[in-house]
């Protein structure tokens, strides 16, 4: 598997002089010494880099890098998710799939499509370029942004899409919109047209909101919480403790200052709106309503995509969907998991007894977390690559599955379900 490292390096190192002590080693010390360096920056659970077939020019050239630039280098060659053949796939082209996903019909929806993001809007969790571009270009959908301010309550968060949605109704003339929500967007969304929501802080009626908005899909939403926002809670009691706040920032894919916090980011509060005991009094007081159509996907994934005996079968089980199949979108083979993302699905996946099942989530959400209303099944990704995450190819390595592929059908899914 390191072969694949050396493939990316070569490739980042190509304009690089030679240099450090490459000049002065034979093939196989050239070899070995590269082994070291690569075991320094990823540990020793990819084995060893086969050499033969790289040139001793190539492993020279790579080696020199190495030794200027250190660990930096190498990561700067190796996807988020840590897969490597995503490396090369993305770098050479090599050891890249085929979508098992048709190209998306051109079905235009008849309304507008709004995706609204969650609680982050750093760059690993935006919705990628090329999932809008499959969308409009492709699919012939009208899509649109809802970049809602990050670590908000989904209450306040609520009130800027609720403006987002004015500004889209006029200027495109519809008369309603489609909301896809992922993560926290989902509760934003919700609370936006629930009777119990936004309309008792605004001058609009819930009547004309509801009005507003045709349906609401939510992807990998925390409907009923997940652990990890608790145990960061638990993490920090406080303010006061800069230090934690800034490593979950920095996790959550954002960074905040000291003084930012205090004067602008409400991050304890986002993140309560993620615990398990929040998250079911907001159910209680955010019901459903009436008039809007509710839809729910989740994801689910696996550090080096490992799945331990009986894995699957749980899944399945999670991702049983109201009247079709809940697995559609998997095939077989699971989605390498984000390795940032390692820690919280670890804490999120603990059974819920003593040498219990593990729990199927996406890093962050729980499947069973993830369903609200009619429930669609599950997609082969973690919390991150469901918004087409920077340097991942446009087709899982792995998988063969297609994210923008999958937001273009849903679009005209919900074109044919809610005209």
């Amino acid at each position: 598997m390191r072969r694949c490292v050396v493939h990316a390096l070569l490739a980042l190192a190509a304009t690089l002089t030679l240099g450090g002590c490459a000049d002065l080693l034979a093939s196989q010390q050239r070899c070995d010494y590269l082994n070291d360096r690569v075991a320094m920056c990823f540990g020793d659970d990819f084995g060893d880099i086969a050499c033969d077939g790289v040139s001793d020019r190539d492993l020279e050239t790579v080696i020199g890098a190495l030794d200027r630039s250190g660990c930096a280098f190498v990561r700067e060659a190796v996807p988020l998710d840590g897969d490597l053949t995503a490396a090369t796939c993305r770098l050479f082209g090599e050891g890249c799939l085929t979508s098992f996903q048709p190209p998306p019909a051109h079905r235009p929806n008849p309304l507008p499509v709004v995706l609204v993001n969650g609680i982050d809007v750093s760059p690993a969790f935006r919705y990628s370029d090329r999932i809008l571009d499959t969308m409009r270009v492709e699919g012939g959908h009208d899509v649109h942004l809802a970049i809602l301010t990050p670590y908000e309550t989904p209450a306040r968060r609520a009130r800027i899409l609720w403006d987002r949605v004015q500004e889209i109704v006029a200027d495109t003339g519809a008369p309603r919109v489609h909301l896809i929500c992922h993560s926290l967007g989902g509760l934003d969304c919700r609370y936006l047209v629930s009777p119990g929501g936004l309309h008792h802080e605004v001058e609009a009626s819930h009547t004309d909101i509801v009005s507003r908005v045709a349906s609401i899909t939510t992807f990998s939403t925390a409907h009923r919480g997940t652990r990890a926002a608790d145990v960061s809670l638990g993490l920090l009691p406080d303010y006061a403790q800069i230090e934690g706040v800034n490593a979950l920032a920095t996790y959550l894919g954002d960074w905040f200052t000291e003084r930012e916090l205090e004067e602008d980011v409400h991050l304890r509060e986002s993140i309560a709106a993620l615990s398990l005991a929040q998250a079911s009094a907001f159910n209680v007081d955010v019901p459903d309503a009436d008039g809007v159509y509710y839809q729910s996907f989740a994801g689910f994934s696996r550090p080096f995509g490992a799945a331990p005996d009986g894995f699957d079968a749980r899944v399945a089980e999670a991702c049983a969907a109201d009247g079709e199949d809940g697995m559609r979108y998997f095939h077989g083979v699971h989605d390498y998991m984000a390795t940032s993302l390692i820690p919280s699905g670890d804490i999120v996946g603990r059974p819920e007894v003593e040498d219990g099942p593990e729990i199927p989530n996406d890093g962050l959400v729980a499947i069973e977390s993830a369903r609200w209303g009619r429930f669609r099944g599950c997609v082969p990704a973690d919390h991150m690559e469901q918004l087409g995450q920077r340097d991942i190819p446009d087709v899982n390595v792995r998988t063969g599955f297609d994210v923008a592929r999958f937001y273009a059908e849903i679009a005209a899914e919900l074109g044919e379900l809610v005209p």
